[in-house]
């Protein structure tokens, strides 16, 4: 793992990715209260938090005790129907391309122990997930469609809510 800051080496391999631990707030674009979406945002990386609401429509789904990872699909990405495509933005390197499905399998055994994984992730093409063998039996939700991130402050219980908004909320 490349430590922050520090410029990453050649990448060979999904695992000489420089996914790192960031603030929530960082990790997901979040700046106080979002006005505006930036749809050139292409950060990556993981984060624990205590609570996340997932959104679609209405209704709203609390995870708690969560493994965020905030991944970007590609935007020019090949229309899967059981695996997204990653592009990984690498600054004065260009960009990384690789399968969701390859990044889980090398990553979440070198992410720490979390009873729920949240990927922050579009799934533009819909893609529905099968069972994520590296995820040990913990539930992984993904949305279906472009997922944004907002902060609504003092919305739950007086503490700021962290809400990712989808189409629609899936386990793998």
């Amino acid at each position: 793992m490349v430590a922050p800051g520090r410029a990453p080496g050649p990448i060979a391999t999904i695992g000489d990715l420089p996914f790192v631990e960031r603030p929530i707030a960082a990790l997901l674009g979040i700046d106080g209260e979002r006005e505006t979406i930036d749809v050139d945002y292409t950060g990556y990386g993981w984060a624990r938090v205590d609570r996340i609401w997932l959104a679609t429509g209405g209704r709203l789904t609390r995870v708690d005790d969560a493994l965020v990872l905030a991944l970007h699909s590609a935007d020019d990405g090949e229309a899967l129907a059981d695996d997204v495509e990653l592009e990984f933005v690498l600054p004065a390197a260009g960009s990384v391309a690789a399968l969701l499905s390859s990044f889980l399998t090398r990553w979440l055994p070198r992410l720490p122990a979390a009873p729920a994984i949240v990927l922050a992730m579009c799934n533009p093409h819909h893609a529905r997930l099968a069972a994520v063998a590296a995820a040990g039996g913990r539930p992984v939700h993904y949305g279906r469609g472009d997922v944004d991130a907002w902060l609504d402050p003092g919305a739950d219980q007086g503490r700021d809510r962290l809400r990712l908004v989808a189409d629609a909320w899936e386990r793998a």
